[in-house]
């Protein structure tokens, strides 16, 4: 071997060597660092029990706390705000103002140096309840015709407990699923309840029961398409009938199905059994595979029922 050869030999050898040692210190003897997270949400627990006592979580006066960990330094990158817990029991408090001591915990391997919060103040007032519908939605914006397609949902409402403002901001209950998990095929999930006020953002602080609903679903798109509804009026008195009709109804189903539906046909009506103004349903058959579009449950015809008026005749 040359002298130049040599030379790149054991300078190459150095740097196997240097990284390795490098690579041995950092794992076992890898020094110890403080890092502050922001943000950390504050969750209760004992929201249920609370509820049980007829009471419920009105306001705190912090929703977030930094939190400052001394983890090894390699760790660091792994580690984020959504690996750590702040957490206060409020199953045992009282109506009125409260001070709870915070829980906070972070990942394996680390300890907690501070918080910006030791104590939180907690209003417990009287809670009240409401029975709700629930709705399967998507966890994001969908495609303007994306919906989802759930059959066999295991419950259709469910109740919430919290506070009455708290109540008043919610617009529904609904089971969020990211469009990802599905797929053209039906498949079982089960899906945490979350309660939502009317922008889609989650109201916390309440309870729901049940906690869960179970359903099958898959990716389903919707389509505006022509309803034809027969009516007829066998009647033969002295009453008029008039009445209007949906003209359409959004439906849904698979990607593969939705282009061969241009029309949907109800059920027929006879306007000749109504004596009184009237809404009356419209009964859909629909085929396999098609379902109705969010809101689209409950069509109805809309009957007016007059006396038709007789001229005396002239003497």
């Amino acid at each position: 071997m040359t002298d130049r050869g040599r030379k790149i030999f054991n300078s190459l050898l150095a740097l196997i060597v240097a990284i390795g040692a490098w690579f041995f210190v950092v794992y076992n003897y890898d020094p110890m660092t403080s890092v502050t997270y922001t943000g950390i949400p504050v969750t209760y627990t004992g929201l249920d029990t609370l509820a049980n006592r007829g009471y419920a979580v009105a306001e705190s006066n912090h929703e977030m706390v930094d939190v400052t960990l001394q983890q090894r330094r390699i760790d660091t990158a792994n580690i984020s705000a959504e690996d750590i817990t702040v957490t206060a029991d409020v199953s045992g408090l009282a109506t009125g103002e409260n001070t709870v001591t915070l829980k906070v915990s972070g990942p394996e391997g680390t300890s907690v140096v501070d918080t910006s919060v030791k104590t939180e103040t907690v209003e417990i007032e009287s809670a009240g309840s409401a029975e709700m519908p629930i709705s399967i939605e998507y966890s994001e914006e969908p495609a303007d015709n994306a919906e989802p397609i759930i059959e066999n949902k295991s419950v259709e409402t469910a109740t919430v407990v919290a506070t009455d403002a708290r109540l008043k901001n919610i617009d529904r209950v609904a089971a969020v699923v990211d469009p990802e998990d599905l797929g053209d095929n039906l498949k079982p999930m089960t899906v945490e309840l979350a309660a939502l006020d009317s922008d889609g953002n989650k109201v916390l602080n309440v309870v729901i029961y049940p906690e869960t609903v179970s359903f099958r679903g898959a990716a389903g798109f919707t389509k505006e398409v022509r309803l034809v509804v027969p009516v007829k009026n066998d009647a033969d008195d002295s009453y008029e009938r008039t009445y209007t009709l949906p003209e359409t109804v959004m439906i849904k189903c698979k990607a593969g199905t939705i282009d061969s539906y241009s029309g949907i046909t109800a059920e027929e009506i006879n306007a000749g059994d109504y004596y009184e103004d009237s809404e009356i349903p419209i009964k859909i058959d629909l085929p396999e595979g098609v379902y109705f579009a969010e809101g689209q449950e409950d069509l109805i015809m809309r009957l007016k029922v007059t006396e038709k008026k007789t001229e005396k005749s002239e003497e």
